[in-house]
């Protein structure tokens, strides 16, 4: 499925979930910071990720810091080279994306799992990001 018609089946509610796997959420997330820059793209992945999930009936399974965490990496990767023109190529520069525990690099599970970081962003307790 090209692009458009992924993020039209996420939009309008079509996608699976196991279309949406971690690929599918970076997928995403590229899409929309690419069409939107960081302010607006992340207000978009934020409510695709909660509509998506309410539609699911796991409204409770959104997590701020892990959406922000993976945006906040995808848009680095994107600024560290602009020129990129599929999301194929993204990969291919970018593999390291793909590994769902990169996240455990910068947090400890105790601070994942805790309430503040699943309602609000937190910054990384082990590896601070690189600065926006």
């Amino acid at each position: 499925m090209d692009d458009q018609a992924f993020l039209r089946a996420f939009e309008d509610g079509t996608l699976t979930p196991a279309e949406f796997s971690h690929r599918g959420h970076i997928r995403m997330a590229w899409l929309y910071l690419r069409a939107y820059g960081w302010d607006d793209g992340l207000t978009r992945i934020r409510e695709g990720i909660q509509k998506f999930a309410g539609r699911l009936g796991a409204s409770n399974k959104y997590h701020e810091t892990i959406t922000v965490f993976w945006a906040r990496v995808v848009h680095h990767m994107i600024s560290d080279q602009p020129q990129i023109g599929s999301f194929e190529e993204f990969l291919a520069i970018f593999p390291q994306i793909l590994d769902s525990r990169l996240i455990q690099q910068h947090y400890s599970a105790n601070l994942l799992r805790s309430p503040l970081a699943r309602q609000q962003w937190v910054e990384p307790d082990l590896l601070l990001l690189p600065v926006l």
